[in-house]
């Protein structure tokens, strides 16, 4: 009776990573003007370099993993293939945690020794991650039981769990690092930018959080059913990492005469008062 729950656990996980990659494209459209309005009109830096990834990467990333879900590959040799999903998957989340990295330091007024703190915790995360996943992996078994599984089944051991753990974890830190800050300096701000960062930080983080903990005890508890958040935490990433910064770019446009700009989150006067919020090239350069 195991092979039965086996069998639906597997299949469930495919049907959920085919349907991650239908979600991304859904939202890629529904934001595509948002993107064209926001981004295309400015000049390459370090937040768009890490937009485009963590936006079109996550495409790679999802579409390999679900080909690897709905093909059949019995007598292939799919180990380069998965560590290829694998380092894309890496890649494209860590280019939306650098954004939130971005916004964490430019809310804190920039402080380079926080963004030094923070970039090598952040290395040592990874690193550690992928470490402790590869030694466990190689170690051999007491007692192996059944034959060896192959690089082609569509599933994956308890030791992914890691860098999962990993991922909240450093979520939890920006998270209360933004929490901190928003009430020891911003308390009395009624700054519709420090709302926005704020506020769409806080959404952020913690809606990775909740399906960062959902993926280690999906992994832990139900093995059959452990590939079933791989792409859908990827996509959750993508998404809210691109609304973050359109919401953003949208929000540092003049108010009532004044505005934030995010390079500093200094207030800036104008002597017109503007209230659009079409991301127009007219608006000060910011970081985020």
């Amino acid at each position: 009776m195991v092979a039965p729950m086996i069998n639906t656990g597997v299949q469930t996980a495919k049907y959920c990573n085919v349907a991650g990659l239908g979600v991304l494209i859904f939202d890629y459209f529904l934001t595509f003007g948002a993107e064209v309005r926001c981004t295309w009109n400015r000049r390459w830096d370090t937040v768009r370099v890490l937009f485009v990834i963590s936006r079109y990467m996550a495409f790679l990333a999802a579409g390999m993993t679900s080909y690897a879900a709905i093909a059949t590959r019995a007598n292939e040799n799919c180990l380069h293939f998965s560590q290829t999903t694998n380092a894309i998957h890496i890649i494209t989340i860590v280019a939306a945690e650098g954004l939130l990295i971005i916004r964490t330091y430019a809310f804190w007024r920039q402080s380079k020794k926080l963004l030094a703190v923070l970039l090598v915790l952040g290395a040592i995360c990874i690193a550690c991650a992928v470490s402790i996943k590869q030694v466990i992996n190689n170690l051999p078994l007491p007692n192996p039981s059944g034959p060896p599984s192959s690089d082609c089944t569509f599933d994956t051991s308890r030791t992914s769990a890691v860098p999962y753990g990993f991922l909240a974890a450093y979520e939890l830190l920006l998270m209360s690092l933004t929490v901190f800050k928003r009430y020891q300096d911003y308390r009395d701000s009624n700054s519709h930018l420090v709302r926005a960062v704020f506020q769409g930080g806080v959404r952020y983080m913690t809606a990775i959080i909740f399906v960062s903990v959902a993926n280690i005890l999906i992994i832990c508890v139900v093995v059959s059913y452990s590939e079933m958040m791989d792409v859908p935490q990827l996509v959750l990433h993508s998404m809210l990492a691109s609304r973050i910064l359109f919401n953003l770019r949208e929000s540092d446009q003049r108010m009532d005469g004044t505005t934030l700009q995010m390079s500093a989150f200094r207030p800036v006067w104008y002597n017109q008062r503007n209230t659009s919020l079409d991301c127009s090239d007219n608006i000060p350069h910011q970081n985020v």
